[in-house]
């Protein structure tokens, strides 16, 4: 059983094409449901920390124009679609050229040293009516919530998560400060991937425990609670 509410059945592994998705549950396809709405097919997009080419190849099947970017060309797999190969800490901007209409940047602010000069070359990408696509892990989420009580830690910034390469642990208050700061707007923020909120795959009591501290945690929490992840789209100021 899988509802918003509860889960029995541990998280897999998700394919498009068979080309691995490295994100949580259903976030490519709700990345691709925002891709739509706020763009025209044929756009031009620019996948930033594109992977394997997942969600890159899924964009190219709905006519969109687009060109992947990230640190290992090894790992690409589509062929048809234009590939950079790019250390995102290096900078972005002067190494990339001509502008897009939608840029998606999904799970990497998080990976970075200097999540301001991220936003700021992406912004400098963005066509004059472009809109940026940005996702990290939700930690004001409840489940994050509940961790740091227990822990003191938050959701995906643990010594797992370090290992995975999150350094930069950012609140939907700071991307949004960011964004106000360096001039750009923030139009929609929404939860992403999929987050219920008892998790019963386990029914060790260590687990049921901890069960019970998320209900409380998403009871009492207030803001931003919900979702694995969170989505910003945002465009250029004042356009």
């Amino acid at each position: 059983m899988r509802t918003r509410f509860l889960t029995t059945k541990a998280k897999e592994v998700e394919y498009y094409r068979d080309i691995r998705i490295h994100a949580d549950t259903g976030m490519h396809e709700q990345a691709f449901d925002l891709v739509v709405k706020h763009a025209k097919r044929g756009g031009s997009v620019l996948d930033v920390g594109a992977g394997a080419g997942a969600l890159a190849q899924r964009l190219a099947d709905a006519d969109f124009r687009v060109t992947g970017l990230d640190v290992d060309p090894l790992k690409w797999i589509p062929k048809d679609i234009p590939f950079l190969e790019l250390d995102i800490d290096k900078g972005v901007r002067s190494r990339v050229a001509g502008t897009f209409d939608v840029i998606c940047c999904l799970e990497v602010i998080e990976h970075v040293e200097n999540p301001w000069d991220l936003l700021r070359d992406l912004r400098d990408l963005l066509n004059d009516d472009g809109r940026l696509i940005v996702s990290t892990p939700n930690v004001t989420s409840f489940l994050s919530r509940a961790l740091f009580l227990l822990k003191g830690t938050l959701h995906s910034f643990d010594e797992n998560g370090l290992a995975y390469g999150h350094i930069n642990p950012l609140t939907e208050f700071e991307i949004v400060t960011i964004a106000g700061r360096i001039g750009l707007d923030v139009l929609e923020v929404r939860a992403g991937g999929y987050l219920p909120v008892l998790d019963l795959t386990s029914i060790r009591p260590k687990s049921l425990l901890f069960n019970g501290l998320r209900l409380m945690a998403y009871l009492l929490a207030r803001g931003r609670k919900e979702g694995w992840c969170l989505f910003f789209v945002m465009r250029r100021a004042g356009r």
